[in-house]
């Protein structure tokens, strides 16, 4: 069997036992199996040793791609011996690269204001807010519908917009009502929140209520995105998935990190820990803010310290002598 037809299989198999859900994360597979591929010149699986995998994995030079990499070899391969197509896996004898720290912009809670103050069309507006009020992901903001909101109080992220078809619930905070009022003042139960944009152009004005049935795409929210933090004053380069990790970051200090998680939808709380920047000076203020040992220093009838009272009767005794 030719390694692009073993590809096919396997992604198959991979959405029918729901381990793959999105057209995403296919495509992120895809690509890598694909060069992976490239290195083996499609040839039969079978026949793939060690070396080839580390020949592939050198193909990224940052330690925490080859981890991805190396996970999706390594389950493809699982696969092909459950197939039996092979009796070991080749992307196991391979080392697991170290995984190195990552550094990931934090807002602070003045930028994100300036964020908010800086929108300027209602569809801003509604990105913005979604993004750092609700924490909700790139994929969950293009897939918001009318039915959304239908709850109140209430943000839905369904399942089939979801990663990993995790269902949650958002409550909507203060700053959110007015804007969860427009949208469930001008959207339809099914047309999609952030709609797509090429109504704009003259040749498809027709079609603006054809369009409004699809959702913007992902480039186009980005670069939104993009925009607004350049007109708010951030000098950092700021994109969907930031505004989210701002939430995350500003509603684990307020919240909770275990309700943080519920909150962001996040599989395990390791993954919100990540969300969560360094204390600053007025936490570490706050957080020692009250603590005693109970015990305060004895001090002369001057208020100095004890010690100071003996170092003095020291020093007269040696005078004395």
């Amino acid at each position: 069997m030719r390694f692009s037809a073993a590809i096919d299989l396997y992604v198959r198999d991979m959405r029918s036992q729901g381990r793959m859900r999105s057209d995403a994360t296919e495509r992120s597979y895809r690509s890598i199996l694909d060069r992976h591929n490239e290195d083996l010149s499609n040839r039969d699986p079978s026949y793939v040793g060690r070396e080839d995998v580390k020949r592939t994995l050198r193909r990224w030079p940052n330690p925490n791609t080859q981890r991805v990499g190396r996970a999706v070899l390594v389950s493809f391969y699982d696969w092909a011996m459950e197939e039996g197509m092979r009796k070991d896996n080749p992307a196991r004898q391979t080392r697991r690269p170290k995984k190195q720290p990552t550094t990931v912009y934090r807002l602070t809670r003045d930028e994100v204001a300036a964020m908010l103050l800086a929108t300027e069309t209602r569809r801003e507006r509604w990105v913005v807010y979604l993004g750092v009020c609700c924490g909700l992901r790139n994929a969950e903001l293009r897939g918001l519908r009318g039915r959304h909101f239908e709850r109140p109080g209430y943000i839905w992220v369904s399942a089939d917009i979801a990663k990993g078809g995790r269902e949650r619930w958002v409550p909507v905070i203060v700053d959110m009502v007015s804007i969860v009022a427009e949208i469930r003042a001008s959207v339809g139960e099914d047309d999609y929140v952030l709609p797509a944009q090429r109504f704009r152009d003259p040749p498809f004005n027709r079609r603006r209520l054809e369009l409004a049935k699809r959702p913007s795409s992902s480039q186009a929210l980005r670069t939104l995105v993009m925009e607004i933090g350049v007109r708010a004053g951030i000098k950092a380069h700021v994109y969907p998935h930031l505004m989210r990790h701002a939430y995350g970051d500003h509603i684990a200090r307020h919240a909770g990190m275990r309700n943080a998680q519920f909150l962001l939808g996040h599989a395990g709380i390791a993954t919100t820990e990540t969300y969560v920047g360094q204390p600053t000076l007025e936490d570490l203020a706050g957080a020692v803010a009250g603590f005693s040992y109970g015990v305060q220093p004895r001090t002369n009838v001057l208020g100095g310290p004890r010690e100071a009272v003996m170092a003095g009767e020291a020093s007269t005794r040696i005078e004395l002598v």
